[in-house]
């Protein structure tokens, strides 16, 4: 008995897409023939995680096969906000992993299990292994072999990189992650003006992914001088700049309290924005009411209809300045994330949802007039009140 394995995805790739694989066997024509798949975590206690079964295909002796909705349901996300963590590997954003396969055909009328006739990887470790993080990619950028976004090649930022730099107050907090599977980024460092704040990234062996604040935190601890802007880069350990991101600190001019948002992007980072014009509050009201029996001789003031469950949703619209097309398109993906915080302070976030079921993006060309952003939002929790 043997199993041939024909094709293997590339060894980081999405668990959102397709992870395709191709094997054949040789013994495809015994009796009740199946292949056995078992998906397992390098450093998993409950393996297999799934154990999958595919018949054999008719005159064919290879399968091919996709594991993406299995690992897809062991990846979740990593957003840190707390004071003294300056840096910290994505650990909940990605599944490392590996494949054994196994026969299963009838021997004298008895289904039987094979032992493990080949892996992936060959000889699968802790140093070993398949790995797929929390980015998606659209149909028009999935590559059947491919992990990185368009932008980032073999190491960078996954967020949201606009041409002009990203606005963020002296007071606020941003997440950056960065994507760096063959270990070239040794730094990161701030630099205000003619000052840097050199940071070494003293990196968890076999991690590629990480997040750092490079927020109110960051700046507090360098202790450098504060201009208009600011700049974070990626280095090497011979201090060349891999991947650079730019901010400018410029307080926005505004009446209105500022809300900023951050949400979870396609790439499996932290985007965020600040939505400076007018916000506006309203509750949604639920309630249950029931009638009680009314004595004999009632007074007014007895109350025959009672409230016995009232629950109140909060809904808050925001606004954005004027903003360009490109915002317009970077907000697509606020509309459409499954996770959004409303920043608070720099170390207090509650989580919210988008309420919009629409969303236009929009084009100065289009209209020949400039264009805001309006967002209805709401607490993922509801208030109640008595039950009296």
């Amino acid at each position: 008995m043997a199993i041939t394995i024909i094709s293997t995805p590339n060894q980081f790739m999405a668990a959102y897409n397709q992870v395709a694989y191709t094997v054949s066997s040789n013994n495809t024509a015994q009796s009740n023939f199946n292949f056995i798949v078992d998906v397992n975590q390098t450093s998993g206690t409950n393996n297999p995680l799934a154990r999958l079964k595919y018949p054999v295909q008719p005159s064919s002796a290879q399968l091919k096969f996709d594991i993406g909705n299995v690992l897809k349901n062991y990846v979740s996300y990593d957003f840190f906000n707390a004071t003294g963590t300056l840096y910290a590997p994505n650990l909940n954003s990605r599944i490392k992993h590996y494949l054994d396969f196994r026969e299963l055909y009838d021997v004298s009328g008895i289904p039987t299990l094979s032992g493990v006739l080949v892996s992936s990887p060959t000889t699968p470790s802790s140093s070993s292994f398949k790995w797929s993080g929390n980015t998606i990619f659209d149909f028009e950028d999935f590559s059947a072999n491919e992990y990185y976004d368009l932008r980032v090649e073999n190491y960078g930022f996954l967020n949201t990189k606009l041409t002009t730099a990203e606005n963020i107050l002296v007071s606020q907090n941003k997440i950056l992650t960065f994507f760096d599977p063959n270990k070239l980024v040794k730094y990161f460092n701030l630099s205000i003006k003619t000052s840097d704040y050199l940071v070494e990234i003293s990196k968890t062996s076999q991690e590629f992914l990480y997040n750092i604040n490079v927020g109110k935190y960051l700046l507090d601890l360098s202790l450098l001088a504060l201009d208009t802007s600011y700049k974070i880069d990626l280095l090497t350990e011979s201090f060349v700049s891999l991947a650079t991101f730019n901010f400018k600190n410029t307080p926005e001019c505004s009446q209105y309290e500022i809300v900023r948002l951050h949400w979870f992007n396609k790439n499996g980072a932290w985007d965020s924005f600040n939505f400076i014009k007018n916000s506006s509050k309203e509750i949604d009201i639920e309630r249950k009411q029931f009638k009680a029996p009314l004595p004999i001789g009632y007074l007014k003031s007895d109350r025959l209809k009672q409230n016995y469950n009232t629950t109140i949703t909060d809904v808050i619209n925001i606004n954005s300045d004027w903003v360009s097309d490109e915002v317009s398109v970077m907000l697509e993906e606020l509309a459409t994330s499954p996770i959004v915080y409303l920043e608070r302070s720099a170390t207090d976030f509650i989580a919210v949802n988008i309420v919009n079921r629409n969303y236009e993006t929009k084009k100065y060309m289009t209209d020949r007039r400039l264009f805001n952003i309006s967002f209805d939002i709401e607490y993922t929790y509801n208030r109640y009140r008595q039950t009296l």
